[in-house]
Order: structure tokens, then sequence, then C-alpha cells
């Protein structure tokens, strides 16, 4: 059966005014036209601010990669610094750089693999809570998931004998999001700080307890090595440790701060909202979710999963794959440019802000057969090779890809094939999430769903 989940209407034509500020700040997709899921370059300015829509995948290219000196991520690090300061996310050039060489080699995939246990483990702890319900309760999936990706970077990058830092992230990440369009609006538009907008005392406050609990967690760090004289080999441990290839000088605890906050943000955050709407996808597709359950029992055997089980969970991935091309994680990137040049012939002029719609690139109509429809088959190894490689971007692309893109699609992969062999979804009658964009793309309303565990 052929299944259209919740989605954007888009307006037919771009919004004006106290129109456009209004829908901004309620869901920041709901201002890109229709025009934008058709076409290849949109021009739609605020005011005299240059702004431009670009979805084809070689002007993707161009801004991400082959002219990315003449782009970079102003409107994102004012969005974000307040909260990650200048951590890998939210810092350019040598910075930057740095940085990600001292992450990147926690992050080879021989490595990660030994992480497959502690995916399994989370999910796990989220079954047994959902055991001590009555059968097919309803349960908010979303918040669940956020709990077990924590569980998940605590038990793996960046472990913690502290177990209030889990608690103290969902209150200040709820108070930094509360009012999350106006501050992406400020941001885009390039705003003056001083200029008053709703939330800014919320957000303040839940970035203040946020990077206390974490210096709280780096502190203790320092004390355990410092009394143990060693410490296990881990994210945290090997920042602590990173040097400068230029001038020698290693993280200080604000920049240890930054970077820890960072991971784990985008570390969880993002493959809990993958998952969560992934199982929205199943619960509404018993076609796929019996061909999943097959595969999961074939390959494991009926055993918990294992690291050697994942490479043969093909459909397991391939769903994943889809709820991500609907439902990407972070449905919006944008850039600024700072030198002027060109886009299909467009001339970009400094101060311009081009914004890369994820969300609407992987349902454009020209580069997407039925966009708007559930179809897992699109990823199967043979259709996905023949994929323009800046067409699907659930991770980013250019050099600025997400570090942890492999880390995340083994963990999403070992738990959703834990959560399907011991549980089945159906969807509550009349709840459809709306897709909400903030830093990442929530389920409007909570994601409940109904849970029978076998």
């Amino acid at each position: 059966m052929r299944l259209v989940p919740a989605r954007i209407v888009p307006p037919a034509a771009p919004l004006r005014g106290l129109q456009f500020l209004a829908a901004f700040v309620r869901n920041p997709l709901e201002v890109a036209p229709q025009a934008v899921y058709e076409q290849d370059i949109v021009a739609n300015p605020i005011g005299r601010v240059q702004r431009l829509w670009i979805t084809a995948p070689a002007l993707v290219k161009a801004v991400l990669l082959d002219e990315r000196d003449k782009f970079q991520k102003l409107s994102q690090i004012r969005l974000l610094s307040p909260l990650l300061g200048k951590g890998i996310l939210t810092s350019e050039g040598a910075d930057w750089k740095w940085q990600r060489q001292a992450s990147a080699p926690m992050f080879r995939h021989q490595d990660l693999l030994g992480f497959v246990p502690a995916f399994v483990r989370a999910t796990e702890s989220v079954l047994e809570r959902w055991r001590a319900s009555p059968a097919g309760a309803v349960q908010p999936v979303d918040r669940d998931m956020t709990r077990a990706t924590f569980d998940v970077i605590q038990a793996t990058l960046l472990p913690s004998a502290d177990r209030t830092v889990g608690t103290v992230l969902e209150e200040s990440m709820a108070l930094f999001q509360r009012a999350g369009g106006w501050g992406q609006l400020y941001a885009m538009a390039g705003a003056p700080h001083w200029l008053p907008r709703p939330g800014v005392v919320s957000g303040a406050r839940g970035t203040v307890l946020l990077r206390r609990a974490v210096a709280s967690m780096l502190r203790e760090r320092r004390e355990t090595e410092a009394t143990a004289g060693a410490a296990p080999d881990d994210l945290l441990h090997r920042l602590m440790r990173a040097r400068d290839p230029e001038s020698g000088q290693s993280m200080n605890d604000e920049q240890l701060v930054d970077n820890l906050l960072t991971f784990y943000l985008a570390g969880h955050e993002t493959t809990a909202r993958a998952l969560a709407w992934t199982l929205y996808l199943v619960a509404q597709s018993p076609e796929w979710a019996a061909a999943l359950e097959d595969e999961i029992a074939r390959v494991t055997g009926g055993s918990a999963v294992e690291a050697a089980h994942l490479e043969h969970l093909v459909l397991v991935q391939q769903v994943l794959k889809e709820s991500m091309r609907l439902y990407p994680p972070v449905p919006l990137m944008s850039r600024q440019c700072v030198a002027p040049t060109r886009l299909d012939g467009v001339a970009i002029a400094p101060g311009a802000t081009v914004v890369m719609p994820i969300y609407a690139m992987h349902r454009h109509l020209k580069r997407w057969e039925d966009p708007d429809a559930f179809d897992p088959a699109r990823f199967a190894p043979e259709r996905e090779a023949k994929m323009p490689r800046y067409q699907y971007l659930p991770f980013g692309a250019g050099p600025r890809i997400c570090i942890g893109m492999a880390f995340a699609m083994l963990e999403a992969t070992a738990m959703l094939a834990t959560l399907l062999r011991k549980a089945r979804f159906s969807p509550v009658p009349g709840l459809a999430p709306r897709p909400v964009a903030r830093v990442t793309l929530q389920p409007g309303g909570g994601l409940p769903l109904k849970v029978a565990l076998r």
C-alpha cells in the first residue's frame, strides 16, 4: 500500500511581511514555497537582504565543496555559539580543522563496532521500562529515544558517573528550543544582538544550566585521572590530550566544554530524531514491519543483535535511510556569502544567505519519484549507487560532513533491530506528528505510539 505520512504543505507563493514572520517563527519549513520543491534555485529576499533557496546537487556541491571559501556558517554559528561556543560545529578555518583532527580517531569503523553491545543495552533498558506498562500502552517514543541515545553517548564516547547530566540536558534543551523559531529568524536575518526577542531569558537559563553540568563532569574526570593516574581512551580523554599542530596548545576548559556539549547534543539528538520518525513510519506500514521482522530474525537467528549482524541488516538500513529522506534530522542548512560569486548564472553578493532546504531537497519533484511517499526500496543498494552524491544529505556533505555519521548509522541500525525484535508499534488513531524545524526536526505535539511487547 502507498503510504504518504505527515508532511508540510508548502505555500503556493512566497510569503511576505508579517505572514512570513509568523510562519517562520512557528515553523521555518512552512516558509519554503512550492517552487522550492520544483526548481533548482529560488530567490526569496527578506527586505533588502538577498536570500536564495538552492536544491540542485551541483549547486549544493558548489557551496559546500567547490567554492566553500566563499561561504561560511555565520547564521548557524550565531544561533548555536551561545550554547556551543567555538566547538567543532561552530568554528571555522584552522580552529575547526584541528578540533576535527583531534576527534576523528575516535570514529574509526573497527572501533565503532565495539560499541554495539552498548547500543543494544541502552535499547533493552527502554524495552524494560515499556514492559512495566500495560500491554499495548501508548509510549512517548520521541522522548524515550532521546533518553536511550543519551545513554549510548554516556556509555561510549563520553562516559561519566554523573547520572544527572541527562536530566539537565533534556530540561535545558527544552528551554533553549522553546523560542527556537525566533532565534533562527534573528540569526538568519542578522538582527542586532541587542534587539529583544521572545525566549531569550529562558534560552540563556538553559544554556547556563547545560554548561554548568558539563563543566562539573569535566572536573570529575580531571579529579579521577589525578587520583587514579589512568583514564579510558574515550573521546573526552582524547580531547583533553589534543594539541593544535600549529601552536602546540591544548584545549582550555571552555573549549573542552564547547566540544563536549557539541558531541552530547549532536551525538544523541539527531539519532534520537531519526529513530523516532522511523518507528512512526514502521507503525503505519505493516508490510515493511513484517519484512523487517523477518530479516532481523533470519540474520540474528533469534539472538541479540551483534556487530557481525549489522552489515546483513540491509532492509533495516533501507528503512532508516528512507526515514531520514522524509524526515531529515537536520532539515535546513544555510551559508552566508563572504565573497562575490555566481550560482546557476545568478550573481551572489557578500552578505547574501543561501539556504539548502534538506527537507525540500529530499522531496523534490524533479529528483524523486512520488517524493512524499514512504518507499524504502529507493535505497536498495543498486538504486542508491546511482544516486547523485549531493541529492541526499541526512548528514550534510563536503569537508564539514557529520564526523559521527558512521557511528550514527551503526547505532541506529542496532537499536532499531533490537526494538523490532521485541516490540510491535502501531499509530495512535487521530494523532499525526507535525514536522517542525528547530535545530533538529522535531515531531510537533510529540510522537506517541502504541507498543506491544512480544
